[in-house]
């Protein structure tokens, strides 16, 4: 079953983000979220091993699923 998320917005996102990276990561803090064409690019300081890095996660603006990351 397909859910739909309508008009989600950048306080969601970066919920959904930070949710997606802390499966892997120690979550610092959101940066910024930005909507291009309907895909939110969440930007993350994240820690792992003593080393801070910012990761973008990209999450579907209609369906909140995850798109990818980097």
């Amino acid at each position: 079953m397909e859910v739909f998320v309508i008009n989600m917005n950048n306080m969601q996102a970066a919920e959904i983000a930070r949710d997606f990276l802390s499966q892997s990561y120690s979550v610092i803090k959101t940066e910024k979220s930005v909507l291009v064409a309907q895909m939110w690019i969440v930007e993350v300081l994240v820690s792992s091993y003593d080393k801070k890095t910012i990761k973008k996660v990209k999450v579907n603006n209609r369906t909140g699923h995850v798109m990818g990351f980097e």
